[in-house]
C-alpha cells in the first residue's frame, strides 16, 4: 500500500507542476510568437508603404496588381512562419514535458519562430532600402551598425548573450 500512495503522490506533484509549466510557460512563449507574426506584419506593411511612396515619386500608377502582389507575398510569409512555429510547437511541448516530468531542462523559446521572422524582416529592409531616395542615411546608419559589431567588446557580449561566447 505505501507504494501505491507514493505513486498517487508522484503522479500528482506531476500534474501539478505540467499544470503551472503550461499556463505560465506557454502564455510567454505564446507572447513571443505573436511578437514575431506582428513583426512581419509591420515589415511588410512598411515595405507596401515604401514601395507606394517610390512609385508616387516616378509618377508609377498604383494598380490592384501591385497590391495583390503584396498580400500574396504576405501569405507566402505567413505559410513559412506558420510552418516554423509548427516545428517551435514540438520542439516546446518536448521540452516542457521533459521539464514537468523529469525536472530542469533548455528553455522552451520558439526559436524557428523568431529566426523566421528576423530572417523575412532583413528581407522587408532591403526592400526598403531599395525603394529610397536618398539612400546616403541608411548607408551611414548601416557603417555604424558594422562598427559597432566589430568592436571586439560588443562581439563578445553579444556572443555571449546567445550563450556562444564564454563569460569572462
Amino acid at each position: 500500500m505505501p507504494g501505491v500512495i507514493l505513486q498517487k503522490k508522484i503522479m500528482q506533484a506531476m500534474e501539478q507542476t505540467m499544470n503551472e509549466v503550461l499556463t505560465t510557460r506557454m502564455g510567454w512563449i505564446a507572447a513571443l510568437v505573436a511578437v514575431d507574426y506582428v513583426c512581419v506584419l509591420l515589415a511588410v506593411l512598411a515595405d507596401l508603404r515604401s514601395g507606394v511612396l517610390k512609385a508616387r515619386r516616378q509618377g508609377v500608377r498604383r494598380t490592384s496588381r501591385g497590391f495583390r502582389r503584396s498580400v500574396e507575398k504576405a501569405g507566402r510569409y505567413y505559410v513559412m512562419l506558420f510552418a516554423m512555429t509548427l516545428i517551435d510547437a514540438m520542439v516546446c511541448g518536448a521540452l516542457l514535458f521533459v521539464a514537468a516530468a523529469d525536472g530542469p531542462s533548455l528553455p522552451p523559446l520558439p526559436v524557428f519562430s523568431t529566426m523566421g521572422a528576423i530572417g523575412l524582416a532583413m528581407i522587408e529592409l532591403k526592400s526598403i532600402y531599395e525603394n529610397a531616395q536618398d539612400k546616403s542615411e541608411y548607408d551611414r546608419a548601416i557603417g555604424q551598425l558594422r562598427k559597432l559589431l566589430d568592436d571586439p567588446v560588443i562581439k563578445g557580449r553579444f556572443l555571449e548573450a546567445l550563450g556562444l561566447g564564454k563569460p569572462k
